[in-house]
Parts: C-alpha cells; sequence; structure tokens
C-alpha cells in the first residue's frame, strides 16, 4: 500500500511532502549504505535524505535547507518521516508502542519507596 503523504517539520517550517518517487529511493540508497569512501557524519546524511524528499516540489527549500535553524532531534524525525515515505522502514500501525512507550507508567518493585 502507498503510503500517505506527509509533514516534515524542521523549525519553523514545515512541507507537505508526497510518497517518493524511485528516483529518490535510488538517490538515498547511496547516503543510508555509503562506502567507506564516501561516509558522512549522521546530522549531515539526516540532511541530505531530507533535501532529496524536499527538492522535487519546494527546490528552494531544498537549497537553502542547511541554513534553517533546526535541532538534530528535528533532523532525525523528518528523516524518519523521508524513510516512511519511500518505503525504507514501515510506518506504526494502530497498536504499535512508540519507542519508550510500553514503560509509560511503569512501576518496578525497585522505584517503590522502602
Amino acid at each position: 500500500m502507498r503510503p500517505a503523504p506527509e509533514v516534515i517539520r524542521l523549525g519553523t517550517h514545515e512541507w507537505l511532502v508526497r510518497p517518493l518517487t524511485l528516483r529518490q529511493v535510488q538517490e538515498i540508497e547511496p547516503v543510508l549504505i555509503p562506502s567507506a569512501t564516501d561516509a558522512k557524519g549522521n546530522v549531515t546524511a539526516a540532511i541530505d535524505i531530507v533535501t532529496i524528499a524536499l527538492k522535487r516540489d519546494f527546490p528552494v527549500a531544498a537549497a537553502s535547507l542547511v541554513d534553517i535553524e533546526a535541532t538534530a532531534q528535528e533532523v532525525g524525525a523528518a528523516m524518519a518521516t523521508v524513510l516512511r515515505l519511500g518505503g525504507f522502514i514501515d510506518a506504526p500501525k494502530d497498536g504499535d508502542n512508540v519507542p519508550g512507550e510500553s514503560q509509560a507508567g511503569r512501576i518496578d518493585a525497585m522505584d517503590r519507596p522502602a
């Protein structure tokens, strides 16, 4: 099933991004699996992946993406959205726990006061 368009947010900017084309998927693949000589930092790779997703519909934003004030966490979330849109990772299904969610509200015996 094709994914629905999703919003990518970085700082005060947001864009509605459509599912990726095969060309975009091909461009992302070497960023995800770089050769030893092409290895990049995590944030740099994430920005490259988001740029690939934006350049089809938002070429001006894609060209100036590195000048946006955003956190590494926001860049990581944007990259995850792009990877879902390209079919690299699965979208969470209803009832799936978000990382850390299964532990929310849990009280272990050693957490109780003595």
